[in-house]
């Protein structure tokens, strides 16, 4: 059975949150965020939901945009149908 991308991505109350969030950012934009294994649902402990949820969201703010073919783009375009 194919499942692929619903495996949870789960922070613990005893978890690094820095390399957790770090980790979350990587794997969520890996391929322009266009892969299977890209965490979509996250399972954050109480303790760190806050810091997590305010470092992720920078995180992603900062992530550069644009020509694939430039070194220093960080995310490419997207794939997306036409619908009109």
């Amino acid at each position: 059975m194919e499942l692929g991308g619903n495996d949870p991505f789960v922070v613990l109350d005893d978890a690094d949150v820095d390399l957790a969030v770090s980790s979350a950012v990587k794997g969520r934009c890996m391929n322009a965020g266009q892969v299977c294994i890209s965490p979509k649902r996250m399972i954050i402990d109480k303790k760190h939901y806050n810091k997590f949820r305010s470092d992720l969201i920078d995180g992603l703010a900062h992530i550069k945009h644009g020509d694939p073919m430039d070194r220093s783009t960080q995310m490419g375009p997207l794939a997306r149908e036409d619908l009109h």
